[in-house]
């Protein structure tokens, strides 16, 4: 049985977010993709291209009032999709923007 090596807990959520960072010209790039979870100190986003390790990005998950910097860890391809797994650069205490059913 692996360890956790995470810090803390991670919530599962399934929500839109935007990955924006600026290119080595200056060119402010974006990626949509999927939240898949989150923590007070990552997150995992399932996207469609792989972004480098240690490229500082913005996250953006309007529906959890996120708008938080955070670096790239790791990227790796199953299938048609892409796992990215970020670092926030300071701890988040995200909530959803509105009440959800469950």
């Amino acid at each position: 049985m692996p360890s956790e090596k995470r810090r803390s807990q991670r919530i599962e959520i399934n929500e839109p977010v935007t990955i924006n960072w600026q290119s080595e010209r200056g060119d402010t790039l974006s990626l949509r993709g999927t939240l898949l979870n989150l923590g007070d100190h990552g997150a995992l986003v399932r996207t469609t291209e792989r972004l480098p390790s240690r490229l500082l990005v913005q996250l953006i998950a309007p529906s959890w009032n996120i708008d938080t910097s955070a670096t790239v860890r790791h990227s790796s391809q199953r299938g048609m999709h892409v796992f990215i797994g970020f670092e926030l650069n300071s701890p988040l205490a995200a909530k959803p923007n509105r009440q959800r059913w469950t």
